[in-house]
């Protein structure tokens, strides 16, 4: 089954997007990007942490599309 909201309660969405410098995570909603990496790997690591804290994370290509999208962790 797969939701197709994750806009109830502190749920949000931290897309990994290319840019001129770099790869940057930034948190939907928020205007400056949270961290800018040099490479997207390392990007993809940094964002574990917010998966593990209940954001989904989607990794875009440098296109802008989306090339994958990691659910976020709840607590129960």
């Amino acid at each position: 089954m797969t939701k197709t909201s994750t806009t109830s309660g502190s749920s949000k969405r931290a897309h990994i997007i290319s840019r001129d410098d770099g790869w940057a995570i930034k948190i939907e909603g928020n205007i400056k990007a949270t961290k800018i990496y040099q490479k997207k790997d390392s990007a993809i690591k940094g964002a574990r942490k917010l998966v593990e804290q209940g954001h989904d994370v989607i990794v875009h290509k440098k296109d802008g599309s989306i090339q994958n999208w990691e659910k976020g962790k709840k607590d129960k």
